[in-house]
């Protein structure tokens, strides 16, 4: 049976965040992301991160294993 990331209940829905918002991406291995969501795609499985202090842009996908917090 073929599983998409949809269907894992350890990774987040990222559905409800939106453009503009101040969020933090926490890894369970330590690694910390926080900036302003910069864009994300239709089905939430992707966004991108504009990084705080200008680190640039990072996309992140929901399987790679971050949790998605506003603040």
């Amino acid at each position: 049976m073929d599983t998409s990331p949809s269907d894992d209940p350890d990774v987040q829905d990222w559905s409800g965040f939106l453009c503009g918002e101040h969020v933090t991406l926490q890894h369970p291995a330590g690694a910390q992301l926080r900036g302003v969501l910069d864009m994300r795609t239709d089905d939430a499985s992707v966004v991108w991160i504009q990084l705080r202090d200008g680190a640039g842009r990072r996309l992140v996908h929901r399987a790679d294993g971050y949790r998605l917090r506003r603040g």
